[in-house]
C-alpha cells in the first residue's frame, strides 16, 4: 500500500515537472508553480493536497495518468522509482507487475540530467547532519588505512578533533538560527 506521504511526494515531483492535477467532474486542470517553500511544501500545494486527498480523491488524477488519488491510496498500489527517469510512479502491488505508464512518457526532453531533479522538501539540518556523518566515516576510514610513504605529501594530516569541533559548531549554528 502506498503511504499518503509517498503519494503526496509523487504528486509534488510531477507537478514540479509541469504536470497538472485534473478534476474529472469539473473538467478542470489545476497547476501550481511553487511546490516547495523552504524546507516544506508551499501552502498552495498543501491546500491542494488536502483537497484532493480527501474530498476530491475519487476524481483527481495527475495529467498523463489514469489512476485517481483515491486509487493510489488504496492498498493495491505501490509508489516506486521509474526505471527510466527515477521519479516516483505508481505500480500495482499484487500479483504480476503490470507496467504502468510513467508520467514522463509525454515529456519529450525528460529525463534531462542537466537540470535539478524534482524532489521533496529538504531539511537543512538533516542534510548537514548527513554530511557531517559522511565526514566522520571518511575520517575513520582514513585513520584505519595504512599510510604510504609520499602519499599526498603536500596535504597536512587531518586533525580529528578539529573536524569534530567544526561539525559541532555548524550544527549549533543551524539549531540556533533555523
Amino acid at each position: 500500500m502506498a503511504s499518503r506521504t509517498l503519494v503526496k511526494n509523487y504528486l509534488a515531483q510531477w507537478m514540479q515537472m509541469g504536470k497538472t492535477v485534473i478534476l474529472s467532474s469539473q473538467n478542470k486542470e489545476i497547476s501550481i508553480y511553487k511546490i516547495l517553500q523552504g524546507e516544506n511544501y508551499s501552502p498552495e500545494f498543501n491546500q491542494l493536497w488536502d483537497m484532493i486527498s480527501t474530498v476530491k480523491a475519487q476524481e483527481a488524477y495527475l495529467s498523463g495518468t489514469n489512476q485517481t488519488i483515491h486509487d493510489l491510496l488504496d492498498n493495491q498500489w505501490e509508489i516506486v522509482a521509474c526505471a527510466r527517469c527515477s521519479l516516483l510512479v505508481p505500480t500495482i502491488d499484487m500479483g504480476a507487475r503490470v507496467p504502468v505508464c510513467c508520467p514522463c512518457d509525454d515529456l519529450p526532453s525528460h529525463p534531462n540530467l542537466d537540470l535539478v531533479a524534482p524532489h521533496a522538501p529538504v531539511t537543512l539540518l538533516s542534510q548537514l547532519e548527513k554530511v557531517c556523518d559522511r565526514l566522520d566515516r571518511k575520517s575513520e576510514e582514513r585513520s584505519l588505512e595504512p599510510t604510504a610513504q609520499n602519499e599526498n605529501p603536500q596535504l597536512p594530516p587531518e586533525d580529528p578533533q578539529a573536524l569534530h569541533n567544526l561539525k559541532t559548531s555548524i550544527l549549533k549554528l543551524i539549531k540556533i538560527n533555523p
